[in-house]
């Protein structure tokens, strides 16, 4: 397992992938901390705070950016034998569907996860520069890791709701029905941004949950959850059932 993963990486390694990536998870910090500095500009009495820049980039990330960017990784991992017309020779290999597939659902929560601690990191970097000529408020490694925690539950929960898209992926051999559907998650996210009923759309509430905002949802939270996982788990089956079903040669 650990060398199809390794392999899996390699093939995101040569690939335009990882500069799309990189790009997307830096944008949320990047848009926070410019508009923080232009309220600061406007208004002097205005105090940057490290919390106020990880809350606004993490909702950033979590609504917009990251179904957008995970999808697009989640989307080449799935489709990239098909369109590359690589998979019968990778099949040579004794290993079995299942175990493939599985691989393909490693290497992505991998990337997630990885991904979502380069966010953490990057905020925190911007930070400390900004300190060096504004004080930042709330600067202090308590802050920086209350979000560190928020940030790894909400990459998990991010993870589990991108998996429709790695089998939208697969199903259709290539990246355009997934990315589609991305955006369309990514405005309905906006839509229910500050709405109650956000609970009951699985993207929307993952942000709700990592971030603590259950309170605002009318939808119980082991609801949303269920949703979740439940969406993640039908994937993942769908997903190796198709291909198991499927004939390569």
């Amino acid at each position: 397992m650990g060398e199809l993963v390794y392999c899996e990486f390699l093939k995101l390694k040569r690939t335009k992938i990882k500069i799309i990536a990189l790009l997307g998870i830096c944008s949320p910090p990047i848009l926070s901390m410019f508009s923080s500095i232009r309220n600061y500009i406007f208004n002097p009495e205005y105090r940057i705070s490290l919390f106020t820049l990880y809350d606004n980039a993490f909702m950033f990330l979590m609504l917009l950016f990251g179904p957008l960017i995970f999808s697009v990784i989640a989307a080449y991992l799935f489709s990239r034998e098909y369109t590359g017309k690589t998979l019968k020779t990778i099949m040579v290999i004794p290993i079995s569907k299942k175990r493939f597939m599985s691989c393909k659902f490693l290497t992505l929560f991998i990337c997630t996860i990885t991904l979502m601690l380069t966010f953490w990191i990057v905020v925190l970097i911007l930070c400390t520069i900004c300190n060096i000529f504004v004080g930042v408020d709330q600067f202090n490694i308590g802050t920086a890791f209350f979000f560190l925690f928020k940030i790894v539950v909400g990459g998990i929960l991010l993870y589990f709701t991108i998996t429709p898209m790695a089998y939208l992926a697969f199903r259709t051999r290539g990246i355009i029905v997934s990315m589609i559907v991305a955006a369309v998650i990514a405005l309905v996210n906006v839509i229910l941004s500050n709405s109650s009923f956000a609970g009951f759309f699985p993207w929307s509430a993952a942000y709700f949950i990592s971030n603590g905002r259950t309170r605002e949802m009318i939808c119980p939270v082991y609801i949303s959850l269920a949703i979740i996982l439940l969406m993640a788990f039908i994937s993942y089956r769908c997903c190796c059932k198709s291909f198991e079903k499927e004939d390569i040669n």
